[in-house]
């Protein structure tokens, strides 16, 4: 009997133990043929494993198929499980042990469509399946300890850009999570980038209050990989740079909009190169330290901001300018001016300051930067190079009642810069800048002279001064200028065609100097103000004025008037100059003298009528006085009587000396005299400065200047190398 229970032990047994061993086997051929059914999706697995004295589960060689069966989705090594089945009957789910090795995950994206859509609409059909009503005794607890996912393959293929994203060796390791744990649970990520470099990140979670924080690394992340993606926004050849950053996160997940982030991003060797192959933003370093910044609050802190090297290329034209045109906003469509009056009219006014923009800037520098400027504003290109640009502030904070940024930097390897802008963070419409420019080559700009004004600068320095004030939009700028040692050649080609070269002549210092103040005033609130017009509006009427008024520049190098210099005025008698006469020929040749290089001549005007009729009254005195020994200025009555006798009019409005006198006679003296004032005046130029180069010319007779005018003679000033005078076109 004993024999017989023992064999049907055995045989029980041995079934038992059979059953056992072709179980896996079982279950994983029914995995396997089901699986579309159970997890939405065909499967292989090349082995299935359970030892049942540890309750551990592995899994090699898995594969999940593309919906269309043939591609791979998703694929791992090696899945081990250590279950505590015992703890089933407690109603708790607990795992000793979840690892999983040699993961591959491809995703892919075309469109809005994912490949794994399908898989998402199964599992949420089966989740609408349960009933929802579960009672919270009724569901399981569980505690999962030492998870780790290793040597893991993440590839996302975005085929609306044609490039695929690689995660490499991806490692994680969770020690513990359970539904009833007091401790923040740890978990370690880390992978590396194909391309050298690192991911790691540690979080710490608190499972009662959902209290975490994280700490996330990252270490030589290669930029190219992110070229299409950035290129989808940017006309861009290339996009380089390498990033390292240590950022912490504190927060709670049942809170996570405000979670607090700080840390340390830096970027280096970045570049951004546009359609043409040229680098147009770029930095050796660019290195950010955040000091705390609340997303939810609209705070952001930062402890500095340095960028180091850096490179710009600004290109302007007409209607744009490069960047606008690289980052596609200069071709961005308008809205109609009836659908933004509807999105203004739907915008409410806020009633709370809650989320208020707060940033602060602790500290600010640029270093050793460069600006490469190109303009063909004059249907010529023109370039320009800044260098050696160094741009620091500290504090800057938006609730700041002033802030002040200081720059330097170097100009076309020459010149400098320095300036100092003020604002006030809560109004930018009041800004105070201060801006120094020394040793400026004026020549570098000769393509705007040219165009504009028709002259090519040779040689010249320029120092400039400027002192600006906004006050809520109205703009007071008190602009200083000072040019050294300049030289023009006139190229009457000019777009405005001013006299420039002459008014810097007559503008320039017994130093050869020119000292000009140039007052700006404006509404910057006035949408037709243009404080460029404005400057140029004042620079163009001071030319002018120079021009047209020399006399009013050049009589302070002889301490002279000016209106003394302009004109030199006679009797029509007059054959030697006067007293007055003489001193004004004084200050010319005084002023000829010190004025090096300055051209005078005079212009003589007469109105000969009236010449002859002075003349003829002249001569007619003469009959008188030796009629009756007076003078006939001092004895108008008996003199008129004496014409009156000797004419047959009885009108003095007819000029009756003209009568008495022959004509031929009057022309004879009239051109005797002004020849003879002319010569006088000469002689005395000559006397007193052989050197001399004034001259006298006569005008033309038919000059409407000559109508009604004393014998005059009209003082023009022009340089002596100059073939003609210069112009004025407006």
């Amino acid at each position: 009997m004993k024999r017989k229970l023992l064999k049907i032990g055995l045989i029980i047994t041995s079934i038992l133990i059979l059953v056992l061993l072709l179980l896996p086997g079982f279950v994983k051929r029914y995995a396997i043929n089901n699986s579309k059914e159970l997890i939405g999706r065909q499967i292989q697995i090349n082995k299935l494993k359970y030892n049942y004295f540890t309750s551990t589960v592995k899994i090699y060689d898995f594969k999940m198929l593309e919906e269309n069966e043939q591609d791979g989705f998703i694929a791992f090594d090696t899945l081990i499980v250590n279950l505590e089945p015992l703890q089933l009957f407690k109603d708790k789910i607990e795992i000793e042990q979840f690892y999983l090795k040699g993961l591959d995950v491809n995703a892919i994206k075309k469109d809005s469509v994912f490949n794994f859509d399908d898989l998402i609409e199964f599992h949420k059909a089966k989740e609408d399946s349960i009933d929802k009503d579960v009672e919270e005794e009724n569901l399981f607890k569980f505690s999962i300890s030492n998870i780790e996912l290793k040597k893991s393959d993440f590839h996302f293929n975005n085929q609306d850009i044609e490039h695929i994203t690689n995660i490499e060796n991806l490692n994680f390791i969770v020690p513990f999570i359970g539904w009833d744990q007091e401790e923040k649970s740890n978990a370690d990520v880390k992978f590396n980038f194909p391309q050298g470099g690192y991911f790691e990140s540690k979080l710490n979670i608190n499972p009662i209050d959902g209290a975490y924080d994280a700490t996330i690394t990252i270490s030589d992340l290669h930029l190219d990989p992110f070229y299409k993606y950035v290129a989808e926004y940017a006309k861009i050849n290339s996009f380089n740079g390498v990033v390292n950053s240590k950022i912490s996160i504190v927060g709670n997940t049942n809170k996570a909009v405000k979670s607090i982030v700080s840390g340390n991003v830096e970027v280096n060797n970045f570049e951004m190169v546009d359609k043409n192959d040229k680098a147009f933003l770029s930095a050796k370093e660019i290195n950010a330290t955040m000091k705390k910044l609340d997303f939810f609050n609209s705070s952001y802190v930062f402890d500095s901001f340095i960028v180091n090297d850096s490179y710009t290329f600004f290109q302007l034209d007409s209607i744009t300018n490069n960047f606008l045109q690289i980052f596609k906003i200069d071709n961005q469509e308008k809205p109609p001016e009836d659908q933004i009056s509807k999105v203004k009219d739907s915008v409410k006014p806020a009633t709370t300051n809650k989320n208020k923009l707060y940033y602060a800037i602790n500290h600010l520098e640029v270093n050793r930067g460069i600006l490469d400027y190109t303009d063909n504003l004059t249907g010529k290109p023109f370039n320009y190079h800044l260098s050696e640009i160094e741009i620091n502030s500290d504090s800057i904070f938006s609730d700041s009642k002033w802030v002040n940024i200081y720059a330097d930097m170097l100009l076309n390897n020459r010149g400098t810069l320095n300036a100092k802008a003020g604002f006030d963070p809560k109004n930018t419409m009041n800004i105070n800048l201060d801006i120094s420019i020394e040793k400026f080559l004026l020549s570098d700009i000769n393509i705007y002279t040219n165009h504009y004004t028709g002259h090519t600068i040779l040689e010249g320095d320029m120092f400039y001064y400027s002192n600006s004030i906004i006050a809520n939009g109205d703009i007071v700028s008190e602009n200083q200028l000072l040019v050294k040692n300049v030289s023009l050649n006139n190229s009457k080609s000019g777009l405005y065609n001013l006299p420039l070269k002459f008014a810097l002549f007559l503008l320039k210092d017994k130093n050869g100097d020119v000292n000009l103040n140039i007052p700006v005033r404006g509404d910057m609130n006035d949408p037709t103000v243009n404080v460029g017009k404005i400057i140029w509006s004042s620079f163009k009427n001071l030319i002018v004025k120079a021009v047209t008024s020399p006399g009013r520049l050049l009589a302070g190098l002889v301490d002279g008037n000016p209106k003394d210099l302009e004109q030199i005025q006679f009797n029509y008698l007059d054959t030697i100059p006067s007293v007055k006469n003489i001193s004004q020929l004084d200050k010319l040749l005084e002023l000829e003298q010190k004025k090096e290089g300055l051209k005078i001549e005079m212009l003589y005007y007469v109105d000969e009528q009236l010449q002859k009729e002075a003349i003829a009254k002249a001569e007619v005195g003469k009959m008188y006085f030796d009629a009756t020994k007076k003078d006939y200025l001092k004895d108008d009555k008996g003199f008129d009587a004496f014409v009156l006798s000797k004419t047959t009019t009885d009108s003095l409005n007819t000029k009756p000396y003209l009568l008495l006198v022959n004509p031929a006679l009057l022309d004879s003296i009239a051109r005797k005299n002004s020849k003879l004032l002319r010569a006088n005046i000469e002689n005395y130029l000559i006397t007193v400065q052989d050197s001399t180069q004034i001259k006298i010319k006569i005008s033309d007779l038919k000059a409407p200047e000559n109508k009604g005018a004393l014998p005059t003679l009209k003082v023009n000033f022009s340089m002596l190398e100059d073939e003609g005078i210069e112009t004025i076109n407006d």
